[in-house]
């Protein structure tokens, strides 16, 4: 009966499927084998167990594949289902002002320099005036004649006004004393005058005023009376038009000079020396309607290895650095101070970094409270400035996120 079953189950294995059996060991001399190292080989593979080659299962059945079906379902839904929570719980962002620490240092630097020769550069503009003047009006002024016809001394006082013939007024400024006659010419005295009043219009020509003033007495202007002048405001240059000018003008040459020199590959130089000669071609207050002003500057230079400068000075500034986790925020300013030796003076801004962890640390150490209560804590680590918490943060540290800015 057992022999029957047995034969029974036998084709159930593939003819097909490969049989591992143990490796039967070769016959060979004794002799042969000890010295051979192909036969020591063998013989010690020959004495290793082998397994037999499993049998290939039977197919899963229709229950069975309905009950994985379902557990990779359920495992997706709930996998899914904290994902989704995820995505839907209301996270809250906390924006952070980390505190900028400046840093300033001068120092000396040790770097190549090489004098270079004088160069000089001129450099004008002009611009309209923008002052403003004023002319107060001015009375003509001139002289007058008086002629005697009588043989005794007349006068006529100071202050005597006569009309001319174009209806000017003139006045004389002191009194004119006549000498008599002494035929056949008549006596005459010349006394200053002026115009009555100010203007232009006082300005009259030569014997404008001819005046009979009796038989024996005239008075007559024999040149013409001048400086006459109406009141008016007019374009003058003001004291900013140039300072102003100054500005624009050195701010010109100063920037000339940057391309003046002749430099070397990755040279900047510095101009040493300077003689400045400034022009302008109006004064202050003088009637204009524009002013221009020319610089004439002369300078030497020390030129240096700009990279050198740079490489240094980056090193020097990194000694400033508050901690490890500190990075420096923007750029650092290297400005050169003086080239002989070369002094800079440098300066920039370090701020923390704020890293995943660090982040994570902080959102597990303010999880659940009220805004005040997070901002003592955030504030208490002494490089946060201000936090903006808009409400009471979520339970869990998953669910805020923060936004780091620099103050």
């Amino acid at each position: 009966m057992q022999q029957i079953e047995h034969e029974e189950k036998q084709p159930l294995l593939s003819p097909a499927d490969p049989e591992s059996q143990p490796l039967n060991p070769v016959c060979h001399t004794q002799e042969e084998d000890e010295d051979d190292p192909e036969q020591i080989f063998v013989r010690a593979v020959a004495e290793i167990d082998t397994q037999p080659l499993l049998v290939k299962g039977e197919p899963f059945t229709f229950g069975e594949v309905v009950e994985i079906v379902l557990l990779i379902s359920v495992l997706c839904f709930s996998f899914m289902g904290i994902v989704w929570q995820c995505i839907t719980y209301p996270h809250t962002l906390v924006v952070l002002y980390t505190k900028a620490h400046p840093a300033q240092l001068t120092t000396t630097l040790d770097v190549s320099t090489r004098a270079l020769a004088p160069v000089t550069i001129t450099r004008s503009a002009t611009i309209p005036a923008t002052g403003q003047g004023h002319q107060k009006a001015t009375q003509a002024t001139s002289y007058v004649t008086f002629y005697n016809g009588l043989s005794i001394v007349q006068s006529v006082p100071g202050g005597t006004v006569f009309t001319g013939s174009d209806g000017a007024k003139i006045t004389t400024d002191q009194t004119a004393n006549i000498p008599p006659n002494a035929p056949p010419e008549d006596g005459y005295v010349t006394v200053p005058a002026h115009a009555l009043h100010p203007g232009a219009k006082g300005n009259i020509v030569a014997y404008d005023v001819s005046i009979a003033l009796s038989s024996s007495l005239t008075v007559k202007n024999l040149a013409a009376f001048t400086g006459g002048r109406d009141a008016r405001t007019f374009k003058a240059v003001a004291a900013h038009d140039l300072k102003t000018l100054t500005s624009t003008v050195n701010e010109t040459v100063t920037q000339a000079f940057t391309t003046a020199f002749p430099l070397q590959p990755r040279e900047a130089a510095i101009p040493t020396h300077c003689t400045t000669k400034t022009t302008a071609d109006k004064a202050i207050g003088e009637e204009a309607q524009s002013v221009s002003l020319t610089v004439v500057k002369t300078c030497s230079a020390i030129a240096y290895n700009s990279q050198q400068v740079e490489q240094q000075a980056t090193a020097a500034f990194s000694q400033t650095k508050p901690g490890a986790q500190y990075h420096i925020v923007g750029s650092v300013q290297t400005t050169v101070q003086s080239v002989s030796p070369v002094s800079v003076t440098i300066s920039g801004k370090w701020v923390y970094t704020f890293s995943q962890d660090y982040e994570q640390l902080l959102a597990q150490q303010i999880e659940g409270d009220t805004p005040a209560q997070a901002r003592k804590v955030l504030l208490g680590k002494g490089i946060i400035a201000y936090a903006s918490i808009p409400n009471t943060l979520p339970p869990a540290a998953m669910y805020i996120n923060f936004l780091v800015l620099v103050e």
